[in-house]
């Protein structure tokens, strides 16, 4: 799903992105990325935390958003950085070949995503075994998940109950989570490592 032009604004702030990008220094620093080349973040709005991994890794970063505009954005601030390749794509059906990433990250996408499921499957397909997912987003409870869901829309509903049964179904081992809660929804924050 496209995000509204407020959210746009919200999501290329400044705050915004500083928030960002601390919270993947945080839990980048729970994976062992040495040797890890390949990285793949899904929904990478205006680029910055794909701009802070090719600025503090040894690595290629390829960047994916299903907004044009926002792909546009990203690409103005990298003409020095050849290991940076922004592409807009859609999440639930990535042009890209089984096991072709180290890492694959996503901060705060999912619940932009209907089916959001497809594209947590699409990340699996993409990730070679022993790779890492860094994950951030909002997830649900159980209660809340169930109202919501009885409303058309076009956002991710999804509970922890849920994201675990993906991660236990899929084979991938829990390094790091934490959830901080609120009454209508919880943040996430999780590193898993695929078997």
């Amino acid at each position: 799903m496209k995000l509204t032009r407020i959210e746009k604004r919200v999501m290329t702030s400044p705050q915004h992105t500083k928030q960002a990008v601390n919270r993947a220094k945080k839990l980048l620093h729970f994976a062992s990325l040495e040797g890890k080349e390949n990285f793949l973040e899904v929904g990478c709005g205006s680029g910055a935390v794909s701009k802070y991994v090719a600025s503090n890794y040894d690595a290629n970063i390829t960047a994916i958003d299903l907004d044009p505009e926002l792909i546009e954005l990203a690409q103005k601030s990298v003409h020095d950085m050849p290991n940076i390749h922004f592409l807009a794509a859609d999440a639930t059906h990535l042009p890209f070949l089984d096991k072709g990433f180290d890492v694959v990250l996503s901060f705060g996408v999912m619940h932009h995503i209907s089916n959001w499921l497809d594209a947590l499957k699409e990340i699996h397909r993409v990730l070679k075994p022993e790779g890492w997912f860094v994950y951030a987003d909002i997830v649900y409870p159980r209660l809340v998940a169930k109202i919501a869901r009885s409303f058309k829309h076009s956002y991710g509903v999804t509970t922890t109950h849920d994201l675990n049964l993906f991660v236990e179904d899929n084979n991938f081992s829990s390094i790091h989570t934490s959830l901080s809660k609120s009454l209508l929804w919880n943040w996430c924050e999780a590193v898993y490592r695929r078997n």
